[in-house]
């Protein structure tokens, strides 16, 4: 495979679309995540809450507390999800008008970096 040596004009937009997907996908693992630690019911280190009381009134509230932080972060997750869609969408557009049908092959060459 051959290098590709680009200004720094002409590269911005294909680092924008890279670093986009890059964080798109960071995202949805961390939304999976989420879920996941939802479905089997562990509490991961940034939702733990300490507690001095010891009471069972106590520890439910703790509980109640940490799996609403969970759901509050799959929330945001999801908002930012829907945010970086569209700032990917907006880079897509702006790359195929700038490099017009050699898009597609760098589309594809950016996907072989990430696998």
């Amino acid at each position: 495979m051959k290098n590709f040596k680009f200004i720094a004009g002409q590269a911005s937009s294909i680092n924008q679309y890279k670093n986009t997907t890059s964080k798109l996908l960071k995202c949805c693992v961390n939304i999976y995540f989420n879920k996941q630690c939802l479905a089997k019911k562990i509490i991961p280190n940034y939702a733990k809450l300490k507690f001095h009381n010891t009471s069972p009134a106590a520890q439910l509230t703790a509980k109640k507390a940490q799996t609403t932080h969970i759901k509050d972060e799959i929330k945001f997750q999801f908002i930012m999800k829907d945010k970086l869609n569209r700032e990917l969408y907006k880079h897509h557009l702006k790359a195929t008008k700038e490099w017009g049908g050699l898009w597609c092959i760098i589309q594809a060459l950016t996907y072989i970096v990430f696998i």
